[in-house]
Parts: structure tokens; sequence; C-alpha cells
């Protein structure tokens, strides 16, 4: 047996501290800890087998197949994008909005972690959810069970199920692939781990919004006052500019930062 604090300096060595403190929340289900707690021996073994893991190019979130966003624990595995913090700028941009029987959308929804966390903070919405892989729905619906939800779910090629269905939305929030294959900023253990459908978008990485863009009139067509929420890679901006500018004179679009001050959402209205 050790303590926790022996167990930190010795992998502190190759890994960041608050990486290891999260392994050993993990391991010993505890959010608090203190330096001289016992770490058992079966508990050290568990500890070494994720270190081992790492060590070989794997993430930790689909080693613990949990990530937290906004205010919750998410399942996650390898079939769906593991939620990043910038991405919760779109649940409270949401949030700020009058929600009551309103009909969210979380298209392209992964694990879930866009509409359920908007749903958690008002459960009074209409929840309608759709993703392209089935096995990612297979966790999105994991994560409706795991959080006590509601929510509708749909196997679609991006917005189509809400035309085939004539449903009527009042906010769509969309986190697309939108990485070019081309793009060499991108983390190699990102490329290495993450669902490749998830990541790349043909045309530069601009297929999804080009897509959005040509079925904006039959969109507001089915509610005139919809809101479309939509994230973007941060050197995308100017091309975004370039695609909904054809059409600003019936739609207001609203570029926003994220945290590190970088491009990264839009909100488009009817004008």
């Amino acid at each position: 047996m050790k303590i926790i604090k022996e167990v930190v300096e010795f992998y502190s060595k190759d890994f960041d501290k608050k990486q290891i403190k999260n392994i050993i929340k993990h391991v010993l289900y505890k959010d608090v800890f203190f330096d001289d707690d016992i770490v058992t021996k079966n508990e050290i073994k568990e500890i070494r087998k994720i270190f081992k893991k790492l060590k070989k190019g794997q993430l930790l979130e689909y080693i613990t197949n949990r990530k937290f966003f906004y205010k919750n624990n998410f399942i996650v595995n390898k079939n769906t994008l593991i939620p990043r913090p910038e991405t919760e700028l779109l649940v409270e941009e949401v949030l700020q909005y009058n929600l009551q029987n309103k009909n969210v959308f979380d298209i392209c929804c992964g694990t879930g972690c866009i509409g359920l966390s908007i749903y958690l903070e008002n459960n009074n919405i209409n929840l309608f959810m759709s993703d392209i892989s089935k096995k990612a729905l297979n966790v999105t619906k994991k994560n409706i069970k795991l959080l006590n939800a509601k929510a509708k779910v749909y196997k679609s090629n991006f917005i189509n199920f809400i035309f085939e269905k004539n449903l009527k939305p009042d906010f769509i929030i969309i986190n697309p692939p939108y990485i070019d294959k081309r793009d060499k900023n991108l983390d190699i253990l990102v490329k290495k781990n993450e669902p490749k459908t998830a990541l790349f978008a043909k045309d530069n990485g601009l297929f999804f919004y080009k897509v959005l863009y040509n079925n904006l009139e039959k969109l507001f067509n089915l509610n005139k006052d919809l809101i479309i929420l939509c994230e973007f890679g941060f050197e995308q901006k100017q091309k975004l500019e370039g695609i909904f500018n054809l059409k600003r004179v019936k739609y207001k679009i609203e570029f926003k930062k994220d945290y590190s001050n970088l491009w990264r959402y839009f909100i488009l209205k009817k004008v």
C-alpha cells in the first residue's frame, strides 16, 4: 500500500499532476481526497494499467469512458468525439433564451452533451437529438438514461430528419465535423483516437456549413423565429462570412469568441 502523495510524485515525472489526480479520482471513486489517504494494492494496479495505456497513446477519456462537460459527467467511447470546454459556450448561449416548451435540436449530437446539458438546466424543453452514427447514438441513449433525461433520438444524415418528419425547431444547435483532413494543426493523439466521421468534413471542412446555408429557406419556412447556433474552427470565420454573407439581407449572423479569444461559434436568425 501507498499514500496518494507517493503515487502522485511517482507519476509526475512523466505526467501532469492534474491528470494524475483525475485518474486517482476515477480509480478511488472519490471527488475529494488527501495526500495521506491510503491507496490499496488493487487500486495501484488499476492506476498502473491506466498509465500504461496513456503511454501507448490512448486518451484518458476513452480509458475511463467518462468526460466532464458543463456540470455533469458523460459516458464517452471511441465512437464519440470527446466533449471540449469551448463547446460549453453553446449551452450557455442557449440558456439565455426563454426555453419554456421550446423544441431544441442537438444536431451531430455524439455523446448528447450539448442537448442534455441544456435539458438538465431546463427540463421544460422538448429535446430532439440526431447523429449519423448508430454507435454514437447508442452512447447518446446511455447518457439520457444516466442523467434521467428525456429526448427523442434520430439516426439522420445531418438535418434531413427535420424535413422528413416535418418537425418545427425553435433552436438548432450544431457542432458538426469541421476539420480539413489536411489540417496540420490537429493533435496527433486526437487524429489517432477520435472518430474520423466526427472530426473531418469535405470541402476544406466547410461541407456542413454549405449544406446548412442551402437549407436556410426551408428551415425558416418551418419557423420564422428559429435560432441556429453553430460551432466552427477558429480559422474558418472569414470563409463562413463569405458563404453566409450572400444571404445577409434575409439573415443576421453574429460571430462569437471562446475562452481563448478565438472565433468559435455563430448565432443565425432571420432579420
